[in-house]
Formats: structure tokens, sequence, C-alpha cells
């Protein structure tokens, strides 16, 4: 019999809106990059100090049976990501297995 697999992976990203002024003027961007990831099935949250005015931190998440398609995954949420307002400081990508015998 096959073993079982999970791959896991995720992305945080450390975000700049240089023209915001305000942590109101950042909020409306973020929500709506924030909202896309959703909309395409992805797990996001906004992590790390919530307080500064240009900077936001996401987190986004995805799991897949197959390595390839984790890949493909996290590709995407990396388009949506750079396609968005914001500048992109940093960007942090990990992925993960578990894997068991099965029986």
């Amino acid at each position: 019999m096959d073993d079982i697999r999970v791959f896991s992976g995720y992305l945080v990203a450390d975000l700049v809106l240089t023209h915001a002024r305000t942590i109101k003027e950042r909020r409306k961007p973020l929500q709506a990059l924030l909202q896309r990831l959703r909309n395409q099935q992805y797990n996001v949250a906004q992590v790390g100090p919530t307080d500064r005015m240009q900077r936001a931190f996401i987190a986004v998440a995805a799991v897949s049976g197959s390595e390839s398609r984790l890949t493909e995954l996290l590709a995407g949420a990396e388009r949506i990501i750079f396609a968005s307002d914001f500048e992109v400081a940093e960007l942090h990508r990990d992925v993960t297995v578990f894997s068991k015998p099965a029986g």
C-alpha cells in the first residue's frame, strides 16, 4: 500500500505601502489583498504588528497531497501578492511534508 503524504506550505510577506499616511489608508488595499487571496481559497491572516502605517505582514497557507500542486498554489499566492498595491519588502516561503506508511 502507498504512503500517506501531506505537503503543507506557507508564505510570510512583509508588505510596504509607501503612500499610506495613516493606518486607515493602509486598511483598504490590505483588505482587498486578503479578500483576493481568500477568493482563491487560500488561508490567509494578517500577522505581526498591526499598528504600522506603511507596513503590513501577512501569512498565506496551503495544503496538498502533491508537492507539485503545492508549489503551484504557493506560486499563485505570490503572483497575487506581487500584483497588489504593496511593495514586497521580504517574502519567506517554507514547505514541509508529513509522511506515514499506510496500513
